[in-house]
């Protein structure tokens, strides 16, 4: 599979897993439902097994959501990744600390609040904190 493929097989499962939070439903209703296991609806959901044609308008149909809204999400996603663009909600937590510092800088300079309560308060006499 090229380096779209994957990508767009990696948005389409993180838009189902994302529907499938919003609905509340587990994995067990969605392979009842579907008609797999529950360890296969996972291994879907995570990206870890490709979604055959068939079973992804039934987990959409499941989800009570489009198919093609799904698509449409993931092809964006995986166009975006392609330009090198870093989804931050995918990353773990120390490193979307440091992808929001490098976004807030600019060259040597960080960008800084217009106005800084404690400076108005040095301006005054007082110390601000």
């Amino acid at each position: 599979m090229t380096e779209y493929g994957n990508q767009f097989a990696k948005a389409i499962a993180e838009e189902l897993r994302a529907q499938k939070a919003r609905t509340g439903k587990t994995n067990e209703e969605l392979a009842d439902t579907v008609g797999v296991s529950a360890v296969t609806v996972l291994r879907y959901l995570r990206g870890q097994r490709q979604i055959p044609i068939d079973v992804f308008g039934d987990l959409c149909k499941a989800l009570n959501v489009s198919a093609a809204d799904i698509t449409a999400t993931a092809f964006n996603k995986a166009q975006g990744n392609l330009n090198n663009e870093v989804d931050p909600s995918q990353l773990p937590e120390d490193e979307k600390i440091q992808y929001v510092l490098d976004k807030i800088k600019v060259g040597d300079q960080a960008l800084v609040a217009s106005t800084d309560p404690y400076k108005e308060q040095e301006k005054e006499g007082g110390d601000g904190r």
